[in-house]
């Protein structure tokens, strides 16, 4: 059986999975649309991830909060199924894990941080989302690709609710996008503040490949004592205009291998990947660190 994540970090590294949402859309399929009506096709590509070597799977809880389902499906009524699609997630995640892997909800940016009068009807759909996600059996809840700090600090207040461990990893878009660097904190601060507040990791995923998300995982490293988080993107993000070609600059297994154990030498614990990276990602970070799981 899968151990308790906290106590899975303090033993060693533990492999992540890749990016859900691109790998559902590489096969044809779109979010929630896949869960609900193609669980097969979702419970596969858990199934591929595990197999690979993922010792924690994220259930494709990604936009499937009320108003993240309304403006994804208003007219087909997915907000008024949101228990259902959550439900769902999780139960295929956890049956592709078979009790050998954890399973993580995930919670995601909303649309209007930057309105104060919003935050408390934000922070009541993360409440409803997450009651969902916690009675569904989840292992721990995952804050992630907050681009803002004080939008990251409400959903971990909102986690910090439920009786499992949350995490919180931060996002910075590269070049053209606005970035959370406008708001003057650095990485640093971010974990000094989000553990002050009780994150039990932090750590950063997505917008970023490897080498430009790198220096920024080191400065949480040497900001705080909890586990870290390393979750780049798989395919380049470092020449403009780099969202339409993404497809064509994906980022060799051996790279992600390569700083998988990188990240393992300088203590970073909590190792995966993000939008761009498959199973044969996660598989050649599985070989490096040894422990792919279906040796190929």
């Amino acid at each position: 059986m899968a151990m308790d994540i906290l106590e899975s970090l303090k033993q060693g590294v533990v492999l992540g999975d890749g990016g859900y949402l691109e790998e559902a859309k590489y096969r044809g399929y779109s979010t929630p649309r896949v869960i609900v009506e193609f669980p097969d096709v979702l419970r596969q590509i858990h199934v591929d991830f595990f197999r690979a070597g993922a010792q924690v799977l994220q259930a494709l809880t990604w936009w499937t909060s009320r108003s993240h389902l309304d403006k994804r499906g208003k007219e087909q009524g997915w907000g008024d199924r949101l228990e259902e699609i959550n439900r769902t997630a999780v139960r295929v995640a956890k049956e592709a894990a078979a009790g050998e892997a954890l399973v993580a909800g995930c919670v995601v940016p909303s649309f209007r941080p930057d309105v104060p009068e919003s935050h408390e009807a934000i922070q009541a759909e993360w409440d409803e989302q997450i009651a969902v996600m916690v009675e569904a059996g989840v292992d721990m809840l995952i804050c992630e690709a907050f681009l803002r700090l004080d939008e990251a600090r409400l959903a971990l207040a909102c986690c910090k609710k439920a009786n499992v461990p949350a995490m919180v990893w931060m996002s910075i878009f590269p070049m053209e996008r606005v970035t959370r660097e406008e708001e003057g904190v650095s990485p640093a601060e971010c974990a000094r503040v989000l553990v002050d507040e009780g994150a039990d990791s932090v750590g950063m995923n997505c917008t970023r490949e490897p080498r430009d998300m790198w220096s920024m995982v080191l400065e949480m490293r040497e900001a705080v004592d909890v586990p870290i988080a390393f979750m780049p993107v798989g395919h380049r993000t470092s020449a403009f205009g780099w969202r339409p070609i993404r497809e064509a600059m994906i980022v060799p297994g051996v790279e992600m291998a390569e700083y998988a154990l990188k990240a393992k030498a300088e203590g970073i614990n909590f190792i995966g990947a993000c939008c761009g990276a498959g199973p044969e990602h996660i598989r050649a970070m599985a070989q490096a660190l040894d422990c792919e799981r279906d040796p190929v």
